[in-house]
């Protein structure tokens, strides 16, 4: 089933009118087993966290290094990032197939941690592109958070204003305090979704990351972004700058066409590809299947 069925028509326009939106049954329950077994190697359990004394400021820091990023060790994982139904839910909501990834990252949160969960109201364009946001189709840029636990309001949803209430506040204002806008502070909408769902919303929607304190729960989810292919003033992570990694190598040669597009390798067909650069990316990438860049030379 395509992951636009998932879409429906009024989760399709909370998007266009509120500028984000609770995606349920996106991935696959046997795709989202694999990826849950793999991620128990990158994060302890919320046991394991209080043995290691995870209410303690420094606890975290005695297991946690920088979040892991795309290509993971994992295929499992992998998998997820650029999974068909994810693409098309991007394509979809975006308007447009000529799209690149710009994140993959993988997060978990547990209770009771000194971590600054419990953050302001915030947008997070500034860090997500070079500009200001424009909502044209070609100009936006569409966030993902796809939920490989079970995330309720209780332990971590992410708080979301609607940009009808935010839409004339002046784009420079990032981060908006609890005085001057005590009224969106009490706004209701989170993002509490089964383990599978994908939340979407556009970097100019404000919303807040909250603190919980269920100890038994942990919130892991994969933070999954895309912007149109020619707008390059946005970004967070550069997939050249893992080109000696063996995660990016494995991941290219087990790719598929439309996977490696997004990461910047241009499709058969394009002006790049002659006989001198389709042999030296299988000198290169060893594995990858190139009949389909070969085929398009003929």
């Amino acid at each position: 089933m395509p992951a636009t069925s998932f879409l429906t028509p009024e989760l399709e326009e909370r998007w266009h009118v509120d500028g984000w939106c609770a995606i349920p049954g996106a991935i696959p329950p046997e795709e989202l087993a694999a990826a849950q077994d793999a991620v128990r190697r990158y994060f302890p359990t919320p046991a394991e966290m209080l043995e290691l004394g995870g209410t303690a400021a420094g606890a975290w820091h005695t297991w946690d290094a920088p979040w892991p990023e795309f290509p993971f060790h994992s295929t499992r994982l992998n998998r997820l990032v650029l999974h068909d139904n994810v693409v098309d839910l991007a394509e979809r909501l975006l308007g447009t197939a000529d799209l690149a990834l710009y994140m993959g990252i993988v997060t978990a949160k547990y209770a009771n941690q000194s971590s600054g969960y419990n953050q302001l109201l915030h947008a997070d364009y500034p860090n997500h592109m070079l500009v200001v946001p424009r909502h044209e189709i070609g100009y936006q840029q569409v966030e993902f958070f796809v939920y490989l636990t079970d995330v309720s309001t209780d332990d971590g949803a992410t708080r979301f204003v609607s940009w009808q209430k935010t839409k004339d506040i002046p784009v420079e204002r990032h981060t908006l305090n609890y005085v001057d806008y005590a009224e969106l502070y009490d706004d209701p909408s989170d993002s509490a979704a089964p383990a599978g769902s994908v939340v979407a919303y556009r970097p100019d929607i404000y919303h807040r990351s909250v603190d919980h304190t269920d100890t038994t729960r942990c919130r892991i989810m994969l933070h999954v972004s895309f912007r149109h292919r020619d707008a390059g003033w946005g970004g967070y992570q550069a997939w050249p700058f893992r080109g000696f990694s063996m995660e990016l190598s494995k991941y290219v040669q087990q790719a598929t066409p439309r996977q490696l597009a997004l990461l910047g390798i241009p499709p058969p067909g394009h002006p790049y590809w002659n006989e001198a650069t389709v042999t030296g990316m299988q000198g290169r990438y060893p594995g990858l299947d190139l009949s389909p860049w070969r085929d398009a030379l003929r």
